[in-house]
């Protein structure tokens, strides 16, 4: 049986849907609508990049995390790319996180349990850093600032039933955000 594993792909300023899937020692990868791929990675020069073979092409990448969530900055066959990878929910949190931009205002999608407050009323945080976990559907979902700002409410508590709509964490954007 195959497990899968659902991510966002965001580089070159378009965005994949991907699917990696694993049986045993096997992996594939899905992107997109396109066809199934198999998947060859080991570290090479000390752990410090990967060989990559993605069917019948080699690649050999270098990555460094680039300071917002799921960023990285990647050499790809000698090009610098921006890379960012994220599991599917937490990219549709973004997005919908990125609809309230304006007022800073991260509120619950669907029914769950805040699992873990992650900022303290009064602190700053930066756009795309986590929040929040809140517990749904027995996963837990880690939220982030849809702003750059400071932290002026969070009208829930650790241990708290949320419903859709319900405001998890209040941030006054930065001007210019």
């Amino acid at each position: 049986m195959w497990m899968k594993k659902r991510y966002v792909l965001k580089f070159d300023d378009l965005q994949h849907h991907t699917v990696v899937a694993r049986r045993g020692s096997e992996t594939e990868i899905h992107i997109g609508d396109g066809e199934a791929l198999p998947v060859d990675a080991h570290t090479v020069l000390g752990g410090k990049a990967f060989s990559l073979q993605l069917g019948n092409r080699m690649h050999l990448v270098h990555l460094s995390a680039s300071g917002h969530q799921g960023e990285v900055t990647a050499t790809l066959d000698g090009r610098p790319v921006s890379l960012t990878v994220m599991d599917e929910l937490k990219a549709q949190a973004l997005e919908s996180l990125g609809e309230a931009a304006g007022s800073g205002t991260i509120s619950a999608e669907i029914p769950g349990l805040v699992y873990e407050l992650l900022v303290k009323e009064g602190q700053k945080v930066h756009k795309g850093a986590p929040v929040i976990i809140v517990e749904a559907m027995k996963m837990q979902n880690e939220l982030c600032a849809a702003v750059s700002g400071t932290v002026t409410s969070i009208p829930v508590e650790a241990g708290q039933a949320v419903n859709p709509g319900d405001a998890l964490i209040v941030i006054d954007p930065e001007p210019g955000e």
